[in-house]
């Protein structure tokens, strides 16, 4: 899903993207409600989610894998890793690791998506490198990321916790 293409190559239709967030999110729920233990991903980004055949999505690089918290646990303490722009912010402060962290992650994935944008430029303006702060400073933009969000969600039935 990286942004990057080939000099002759076209960008993907709306539709085979939102097939391929799909898929990916299905891999983040495998992860999280399937497995026994479940397990914290903790680096999805663009780079880490392969294609394969018709463009199924595939998680990989599981380094920084780590099993998630059980029974009455809420979270995992650990020391803070991931990529900086997709890192959950309460992750990052307090380094208690819980599966919304790798919710935070994907929703960067999908802004990423939906706006063309990588979630760090340091080419842009100042006010626009970091793709989460710069959909959180316009209310307009927000709303329209959480129109998209909300029906990929409730067109693939996702179930994000």
């Amino acid at each position: 899903m990286a942004t990057d293409l080939p000099p002759d190559g076209k960008p993907l239709d709306w539709n085979t993207r939102m097939e391929i967030s799909a898929s990916a999110a299905r891999g983040l729920e495998y992860l999280h409600l399937k497995m026994k233990p479940p397990i914290i991903y903790r680096d999805v980004k663009c780079s880490n989610i392969l294609l394969g055949e018709q463009y199924h999505a595939k998680l990989s690089d599981f380094g920084l894998a780590k099993v998630g918290p059980s029974g009455d646990e809420t979270h995992v303490s650990t020391r803070v890793m991931g990529t900086y722009g997709y890192c959950a912010p309460d992750y990052a402060m307090t380094g208690q690791l819980n599966f919304k962290s790798d919710i935070f992650s994907f929703g960067v994935v999908l802004l990423e998506l939906i706006t063309g944008r990588k979630a760090i430029d340091n080419t842009r303006e100042k006010k626009e490198q970091n793709l989460v702060e710069w959909v959180r400073s316009s209310s307009i933009i927000s709303f329209y990321l959480l129109y998209w969000a909300f029906r990929l969600v409730k067109k693939y039935s996702i179930l994000l916790l």
